[in-house]
């Protein structure tokens, strides 16, 4: 992609944001460019109307099963055409499969969110993660996907926040997960009611996972300073700042990370942005917007000239604390169905 874009790049009037990747796993850019362009323009589900054989981002089973639950959303859609609304227009419009924060965040494997649909208003979303089957050896654990599934609703909550602060705020992210155990299927209490499930309430004889509730009067601010930087150098192209007391708001900690198996703290391989080339070394990064990366020096150098058309560098941002408030724990104030 940023090779493509720096055809343009010298271009007045260009920036980045104005090309729509449908295959683009940077949620930042696709909420930006949701805005910009339109929800329907940024709706990727025509990408999984295609062969697994033409999807080479995704493995052949990693296609399937997000096909499965893409199918169970559209038919709820086409059964609740012409119902009571309960979204509006009752539709849901897929706009990531598998996203980060924002490019170059997923260092490790438990950092990649999976599927986001969004409502026509932008305002609500689900998010439904895909797993492997759970086991008994420890890699693959009901505990590990309830954590990562709660930490990924309070970050996407979290960004949300962030980019949407003084238009059309986010109302609520609802989260699940699916593996084989169950087919892939959802439990059909996450697609029919949009309510948050009381506190109280307990069905742990259900064969479903758990059902995530996150609204922006209880969220774990989860964004580390680092991936607001590299926001605030996407914001740039929109001439857009965050003001402080939104920054402190979603501020988070390494500390709220999830405490999971080895298998989910693989490092994630990078790519260069010059040659595209895919490795599982460690990559330099450009040290001005810190959203690309590159096998050496050599390859910055070379790139440079038209890299510094593209992208841009935000100013340090103007730091601000909020009054202390109690604590909001992701453990007991998070809306559950366990």
């Amino acid at each position: 992609m940023d090779m493509v874009a720096s055809v343009f790049g010298g271009l007045p009037y260009f920036n980045p944001m104005m090309m729509i990747n449908t295959s683009g796993t940077c949620a930042t850019t696709r909420l930006i460019q949701c805005r910009d362009f339109g929800i329907s323009m940024n709706d990727i589900s025509r990408k999984f109307e295609k062969s697994p054989d033409d999807v080479p981002d995704l493995s052949r089973d990693d296609f399937l099963a997000r096909k499965k639950v893409i199918n169970q959303v559209n038919q709820w859609c086409d059964v609740m055409a012409g119902k009571k609304q309960m979204i509006y227009r009752n539709e849901w419009t897929h706009i990531l499969y598998q996203y980060e924060i924002v490019k170059t965040a997923a260092k490790r494997e438990r950092d990649w969110g999976h599927l986001i649909f969004t409502d026509m208003t932008l305002t609500r979303f689900m998010l439904i993660m895909v797993f492997p089957a759970t086991c008994n050896c420890g890699n693959f654990s009901h505990h590990d996907y309830d954590t990562m599934t709660k930490y990924h609703a309070n970050r996407f909550m979290s960004l949300l926040t962030y980019l949407h602060h003084n238009e059309s705020p986010p109302s609520w992210v609802r989260a699940t997960y699916t593996t084989p155990n169950q087919a892939y299927k959802l439990d059909p209490t996450f697609l029919d009611s949009h309510e948050p499930p009381s506190p109280t309430s307990t069905v742990s004889h259900s064969k479903f996972p758990p059902i995530f509730h996150v609204t922006p009067e209880v969220f774990v601010p989860s964004l580390l300073p680092s991936e607001l930087g590299k926001i605030d150098n996407l914001l740039v192209h929109k001439k857009r700042t965050t003001p402080a007391e939104v920054r402190a708001r979603v501020l988070g900690s390494k500390d709220y990370r999830p405490d999971v198996s080895q298998t989910w703290k693989q490092k994630n391989p990078r790519q260069c942005a010059l040659y595209q080339a895919v490795k599982d070394k460690d990559m330099m990064q450009c040290s001005k917007c810190k959203l690309v990366h590159y096998c050496g020096r050599e390859c910055q150098r070379l790139a440079w000239p038209t890299h510094k058309r593209i992208f841009k560098q935000a100013p340090p941002p103007v730091t601000k604390e909020l009054p202390k408030v109690s604590k909001i724990s992701g453990k007991s104030k998070l809306n559950a169905i366990d």
